[in-house]
């Protein structure tokens, strides 16, 4: 139940995402949103989504330890658990994708997890495709494999790299989580004219801790 409610959730919060990067364009561009807007925002539709079930829930930001580099929301029921970790892709550079390694692993040692609980760590970043190959490499590296639309990535001047390494064997290595559902969300459509848009790239990763 769990795994299907953050699934709508992410659905749901796609639509918020291209919202705001409309209404923010071109502000937004080449920047992402702001770590702090984007976990709120997916927190906020993850209540919700419990909401619709008459899950009572509780939602917070964890403030108690300063040391947080990226901001860390925990939405909490009887029977679950989720925490939901913001990252902010600015850079496909090395040292941001490390970064990201770093964020997760101090999370899982941080946090207060109730193991009598079902509980989900949610990573999500967003990022918008420059001209490296460090930034065309980011979908593969996310995912472990290129996108299938290839050819739509080309018709929009985008020709992805692939990655020479992959998330999700640098999450198991480093932080001792395996099984993640890492997606992306792409293309986006433009709410106006309803153009897919493959430049903005919406990245989550789900994980059983």
């Amino acid at each position: 139940m769990l795994d299907e409610l953050i699934s709508q959730s992410l659905r749901n919060f796609q639509s918020d995402c291209l919202s705001f990067c409309e209404h923010h364009y071109p502000t937004i561009h080449n920047r992402g949103m702001k770590d702090s807007h984007m976990g709120k925002a997916l927190s906020r539709r993850i209540v919700h989504s419990f909401d619709n079930l008459n899950i009572l829930t509780n939602f917070s930001q964890l403030e108690e330890a300063s040391s947080y580099k990226q901001p860390i929301y925990c939405i909490e029921s009887d029977n679950h658990q989720v925490f939901v970790l913001a990252h902010r892709m600015i850079s496909a550079s090395s040292a941001c994708r490390k970064g990201l390694v770093r964020d997760i692993k101090h999370v899982l040692e941080e946090v207060s997890i109730d193991r009598t609980k079902d509980a989900r760590l949610i990573i999500v970043a967003d990022h918008w495709v420059d001209r490296s190959s460090a930034s065309k490499s980011i979908p593969s590296w996310w995912l472990g494999h290129q996108p299938i639309h290839i050819d739509e990535y080309i018709s929009q001047g985008i020709r992805l790299v692939l990655a020479e390494q992959d998330l999700a064997t640098d999450i198991e290595s480093e932080c001792s989580l395996e099984k993640g559902l890492h997606r992306l969300y792409n293309p986006l459509h433009r709410q106006r004219d309803g153009l897919p848009l493959y430049k903005y790239l919406l990245l989550t990763a789900t994980y059983p801790i």
